[in-house]
Order: structure tokens, then sequence, then C-alpha cells
């Protein structure tokens, strides 16, 4: 489905926009990245556009640091053998 994706860096409101594609709606609090090594964003916001021809929804999101997230997410310890 198609979503414009509205994309900004952390603590700046320099919006940039695309119209991409997605197999699913992205939700608020999941990550998404445009690419192997492009920057990861955290969803904040989505606005759903039914009446919209071209876009399912409006989904707005700010960069984040991949390792900060992924060390939030793998925070716990792992459990010896």
């Amino acid at each position: 489905m198609k979503v414009l994706l509205w994309l900004r860096s952390q603590g700046k409101y320099d919006w940039k926009q695309e119209v991409r594609e997605f197999a699913s709606l992205p939700a608020v609090g999941e990550c998404v990245t445009l690419g192997a090594n492009a920057p990861w964003y955290i969803v904040q916001l989505v606005v759903h556009t039914p009446v919209a021809a071209e876009c399912a929804a409006e989904v707005y999101a700010m960069q984040v640091e991949r390792d900060a997230i992924k060390q939030q997410a793998f925070r716990s310890k792992p459990q010896s053998p």
C-alpha cells in the first residue's frame, strides 16, 4: 500500500516527504528504514486517509540512532546455559 511518509531529524522540524510502498501500514512505536544502510526512523503518528486516492495513510517519523534502539530492545541480560 502507498504511504505518504514524513521524515524529520531528531530535535528538528526539517520535514521531508515522499510516497513509499509498504506491505503493511507502519504503527506508532515501530521503526522503519528506507534501505540496508539508511537511517532508522521511529513512527510517531499515523493518519489514516482512506479518502485519498493515492495513499492509504500519512506516517510521521523521527530519525533515531539504530544502536540506541537495539540496546533498548535487547537490554535484558542473556540467561546462562
